[in-house]
């Protein structure tokens, strides 16, 4: 846990170094901004070698069937949006509500109010592809405000200003320590509770297929899901071509009950997983890749799910064509 009350010497120039880059960013246009970040992350992928193999390690052995030279220029873009991500995040938050609007533009709202018609919380699905900041911000600008769960900043000084600039429109957010409880105070409100779901769980996790490797994941929003039928929502978000970018909210999905609660957990887990995955390989350019998602691999203790798990989802989910 960060000391709330004792600030050190590097929090106190980490949060100057902020204030300064905060300052500097909002003297340029935001078409400039993204410039510059685009910029920073093609150097960041040219100069910092080991996060771009793991990047090309990641799409190479992912089920995409790339060539060598389409994976190294996904992983090259995946680093450029990032980059972009990293330097107009800071300003987007600080937008007012018209300028929100210009620069972010948000479909499929009537799916939210679908998933919070049922009265019961939901599950807000999404991951890293995108820019997730701009999802919460940009809904809760649209009146579809969102519990958070978030890790404190190890810098006290930096987390009220973070946590201001992302509950500013009506979110709230609820600390990683102690999320379980949190959720559920949230759910009982009738809330939707936001997870990104492309984390590797290290051993606190059940193992899931994504990108044709087995991944471990949090299982914490799927027996949520199940255990309270809570709908579950998927949202992304992606770049345009113009500097924009759309947020699009899909229908909400149930799991299905089959009696057997580890199954339906791991199925529903296994869902959103595979939601993820629709929306990497429709355009793996906005994933980050450069995260090592697939570190954690089954072992002794850490066994994947059961055959009769995998085939029977496999004949009730098949892929999409």
């Amino acid at each position: 846990m960060p000391n709330l009350s004792q600030p050190t010497f590097r929090h106190r120039v980490e949060f100057r170094l902020f204030r300064a880059f905060d300052r500097l960013l909002s003297a340029f246009p935001d078409s400039t901004v993204q410039t510059l970040g685009q910029g920073m992350g093609l150097l960041a992928f040219h100069l910092d070698r080991r996060h771009r193999n793991v990047a090309l390690d990641n799409i190479r052995a992912s089920n995409l069937g790339l060539t060598e030279k389409q994976a190294y220029g996904i992983a090259r873009e995946s680093f450029r949006h990032f980059g972009e991500l990293l330097f107009s995040s800071i300003p987007l938050m600080h937008a007012e509500a018209a300028q929100l609007d210009h620069l972010v533009h948000v479909e499929g709202l009537e799916h939210f109010d679908a998933a919070a018609a049922e009265g019961k919380g939901f599950i807000q699905l999404t991951g890293h592809y995108g820019n997730w900041e701009a999802i919460a911000l940009a809904q809760s600008r649209h009146g579809r405000g969102l519990a958070v769960i978030a890790r404190e900043l190890d810098n006290p000084l930096l987390e009220p200003v973070l946590t201001g600039l992302r509950t500013r429109f009506g979110n709230t957010v609820i600390p990683k320590d102690g999320g379980v409880r949190g959720s559920l105070k949230a759910l009982k409100a009738g809330q939707g509770v936001g997870f990104l779901m492309d984390q590797d769980a290290l051993g606190m996790g059940g193992f899931v297929r994504f990108m044709g490797r087995w991944a471990s994941t949090f299982l914490t929003a799927g027996t949520l899901a199940v255990k309270f039928d809570l709908p579950i929502l998927p949202v992304f978000s992606w770049p345009e071509a113009d500097g924009t970018t759309t947020v699009r909210f899909e229908p909400p999905f149930h799991v299905p009950n089959s009696g057997n609660l580890d199954r339906d957990i791991w199925v529903a887990t296994q869902l959103m997983a595979r939601r993820i995955e629709d929306q990497v390989r429709k355009d793996p350019r906005w994933w980050f890749w450069m995260h090592q998602r697939f570190k954690t691999q089954p072992r002794d203790g850490h066994p994947v799910p059961p055959p009769e798990w995998i085939e029977s989802y496999s004949a009730a989910f098949p892929p999409q064509p």
